[in-house]
């Protein structure tokens, strides 16, 4: 019994704090966006980026054009299919104007990264919900 319980309690996934990236100053390349691989849909060859900074301000490529504006985080107890870190809502984005021969992709990443409510991250990945559902992996650079 008392190796069941120790067994029970014991934090045998190395996921420790210290093992994750910084979710601040951390570039961020997306690697998945609604379950699918997004490498088939880059239009530029190049995959979004997001770069979340100390001072509010997130940033990133999204495909063809480059965007930004501010985000808050509140911390959070709410639990998803990852250790939950906290809330995060990114506020109203700007993005540059270039012509994109096929701004689809783009255009949906920023959508479903509007809609964005919660994070986590695990080791060198970060991933970002939508009402509890996975929206968005990315990988640290």
């Amino acid at each position: 019994m008392v190796a069941l319980l120790a067994t029970a309690c014991c934090n045998c996934r190395n996921t420790s704090p210290k093992n994750h990236k910084p979710l601040n100053a951390t570039e961020w390349t997306l690697w998945q966006m609604d379950g699918r691989n997004v490498a088939a849909d880059l239009t530029e060859g190049k995959a979004p980026t997001l770069v979340l900074s100390a001072d509010g301000s997130y940033g990133g490529f999204g495909g063809c054009n480059s965007y930004g504006g501010e985000f808050k985080i509140t911390p959070s107890e709410v639990k998803y299919q990852k250790d939950s870190v906290g809330k995060i809502e990114f506020g109203a984005m700007y993005s540059t104007k270039r012509y994109c021969p096929d701004d689809r992709f783009e255009y949906a990443f920023f959508k479903v990264l509007d809609s964005v409510d919660s994070f986590t991250i695990e080791g060198d990945v970060l991933y970002l919900f939508a009402g509890g559902e996975l929206k968005l992996v990315f990988k640290a650079k």
